[in-house]
């Protein structure tokens, strides 16, 4: 078996797979997405389904589903969060790494470094939606057209699982009731 792939396998596929199963099993939980519902319309404006969720609407729903409802929803949209929250967590363990004591922390409340945190912010968000470009710069992709696959697999089986999970233990609840 090829390298490449198991590296896209182990480092892309079940990343994927997993952050997909716990945002689609939230969604579910939180009552976005039910059973007779696709993934892809879940965060469309139920009222008016040919229109996207306004900001107002963004806003009741959790931080990380607004943010994915943001980049797009979907695989695309689940991607660039992936890659947000990589690239954010990344930042702030470098900055616990290199900080030198209070006045590290001190020095974040100054306008400057609270403009350059906006800033940095807003590049991260744009660098998360050039997702495809990011990741290779991460890990040595010798065919990035596999590291794909492997990643929109991982996306179908955390969705497909997290739906099933759900279907289940509504499943058990309704025997639980019936007894």
């Amino acid at each position: 078996m090829n390298m490449d792939l198991i590296k896209a396998i182990f480092y892309a596929g079940l990343p994927v797979q997993i952050f997909t199963f716990i945002m689609v099993y939230y969604a579910y939980h939180k009552g976005y997405l039910t059973s007779n519902v696709n993934i892809r319309d879940a965060f469309k404006d139920k009222k008016n389904p040919n229109k996207k969720l306004s900001k107002a609407n963004r806003k009741s729903l959790l931080f990380l589903h607004s943010k994915w409802v943001t980049f797009g929803g979907g695989f695309y949209g689940l991607l660039a969060l992936l890659t947000f929250v990589y690239i954010e967590l990344e930042q702030t363990v470098q900055f616990l790494i290199h900080a030198t004591g209070w006045q590290s922390f001190a020095n974040l409340l100054t306008f400057h470094a609270i403009l350059g945190m906006i800033i940095e912010s807003f590049m991260n968000m744009i660098q998360s939606l050039l997702w495809f470009s990011f990741w290779p710069d991460v890990f040595d992709m010798e065919n990035i057209v596999v590291w794909f696959i492997a990643a929109y697999i991982g996306y179908r089986f955390g969705a497909n699982l997290a739906q099933r999970y759900i279907l289940h233990l509504e499943k058990c609840q309704d025997e639980r009731l019936k007894h």
